[in-house]
């Protein structure tokens, strides 16, 4: 007799965030594969999205 096993049901395991939703320690995986996608891409070897990025870590090292 052959098993066939069951069916995955399972739900994919989901990793718990890192704080309270507004958290500026909060990392949503979502936006990391997002980011990732448009290194891949080139989208940050433009002067235009590189001085901006550079502005928003500046302001958050600043906010400190």
């Amino acid at each position: 007799m052959t098993t066939t096993g069951r069916p995955n049901t399972r739900k994919p395991r989901r990793i718990p965030p890192a704080g309270k939703p507004g958290d500026p320690t909060l990392i949503r995986l979502s936006r990391v594969r997002t980011a990732q996608k448009r290194i891949a891409s080139g989208y940050y070897d433009r002067d235009e999205v590189r001085d901006r990025l550079a502005e928003l870590v500046l302001a958050v090292i600043r906010q400190g």
